[in-house]
């Protein structure tokens, strides 16, 4: 097992693509749930030291860099950053400026979170959780339930999933060998049972992927793929939507985590993936050397591959009546996850008007009596609703 002490002295590409997916999405975040006029929380679960031993900010200090930012547009209701850290609490404490509305908080997630699902009056409030743990061992899946439950005005998570390390230590206590060759770079070694392992999963579902991993079936790479989607599917039972970015070393490895996302919104389903989408996109022209390939071949989620190739089939399977375009895209999220953005999908859209798609826009004119061609989803006084064409058929040649 690698040592925590290491993962504090520089930030590794891997640690600045997650700063990234945080930092972008809490911007349009706060300025969004700022209009609830209601609080707003910002918690920090694992906040380590605040900072990287070379100079760097950790999610502390982007955290708190945000909230400064959007406190500085009036007015805004309360929010609070709140920092939990045992190990490098003295570090942390010296690292993040001293402002009323920032709280480091000494002491273990676990206790801190039972406390807080038990004992901590929600008041109306916005709740971002940012989920960011050393290992496993401490993030039960029940505790994201008993949070939904509690009655904040929203709840939004941010979590990072150690899929691989989950599946080694499950390899481990069920006594099946890992080859070295597929051994993550941590992972912990100090969850006592598998029924710790069922706690922290959501549900005793990663047996059966143990097994067939076991039994020759699957490789990790189809295990860990295969894990991570079942417990995004358990986490949409919490939330309305979700969604994750595999966060890798080289383009071919197993994900090192997963940056694994829960809202009950709609736009922030959108943002997210647009801000996921980036990242992805980023690291895939970096991992190529910024060479085009004739064909798409590297999705987040290979188990979509058949389909990334048919986008317009989807479209158009998808739209059964007259629809609005932010649902469409709605849906579309939901079938490819974080495959492509949004404009993605508005350029193939665009492409189909007059052919397979009818598309009608209210008003359909611009202010200054131009037929509207407006794509803009998020504009509350104009409604894109689109059908599929009559009479439409596929050219034969």
């Amino acid at each position: 097992m690698s040592s925590s002490k290491s993962f504090f002295e520089e930030k590794r590409v891997w640690s600045r693509i997650k700063d990234e997916v945080l930092k972008t999405y809490l911007v349009p975040y706060l300025a969004k749930v700022s209009k609830t006029k209601r609080p707003i929380i910002i918690a920090d679960c694992f906040a380590g030291k605040g900072r990287f031993d070379n100079g760097e900010p950790g999610s502390p200090l982007i955290i708190a860099e945000v909230i400064a930012h959007q406190l500085s547009d009036s007015p805004t209701p309360e929010i609070k950053g709140v920092f939990i850290e045992k190990k490098y609490f003295d570090n942390l404490k010296a690292n993040i400026p001293v402002y009323s509305w920032l709280h480091p908080l000494e002491g273990d997630y676990e206790e801190r979170m039972e406390f807080f699902v038990k004992k901590y009056e929600p008041r109306d409030q916005n709740l971002f959780l940012y989920v960011d743990p050393y290992g496993i061992k401490s993030v039960l899946f029940s505790h994201f339930e008993m949070i939904q439950k509690k009655g904040f005005h929203s709840v939004e998570l941010l979590l990072n999933l150690n899929a691989f390390g989950f599946l080694r230590e499950a390899c481990r206590l069920l006594k099946c060998p890992v080859p070295e060759t597929e051994t993550p770079d941590a992972y912990e070694q100090d969850v006592n049972t598998p029924e710790r392992l069922d706690e922290i999963a959501g549900g005793p579902y990663w047996r059966e992927i143990v097994a067939a991993y076991f039994s020759g079936q699957i490789k990790m790479a189809d295990a860990e793929e295969t894990f991570s989607a079942q417990y995004c599917d358990r986490l949409r039972r919490v939330f309305r939507y979700v969604v994750n970015i595999p966060i890798k070393a080289k383009i071919g490895n197993i994900p090192k985590y997963r940056i694994v996302f829960g809202t009950d919104h709609e736009d922030g389903l959108l943002l997210m993936t647009n801000n996921m989408n980036k990242r992805w996109s980023q690291f895939r022209e970096e991992a190529r050397n910024h060479q085009s390939l004739l064909f798409e071949c590297d999705f987040p989620d290979t188990t979509k591959l058949y389909d990334c190739w048919n986008v317009e089939e989807k479209i158009y399977s998808l739209i059964d009546k007259d629809i609005e375009l932010k649902e469409l895209l709605i849906k579309l999220v939901q079938e490819y996850g974080i495959s492509f953005s949004t404009a993605d999908y508005k350029q193939y859209l665009k492409g189909m008007e007059n052919k397979r798609l009818e598309v009608k826009r209210m008003p359909a004119t611009t202010p200054t009596g131009k037929p509207s061609t407006s794509w803009d989803h998020t504009k509350r006084d104009l409604s894109i609703r689109i059908s599929r064409r009559a009479q439409w058929q596929q050219p034969l040649l």
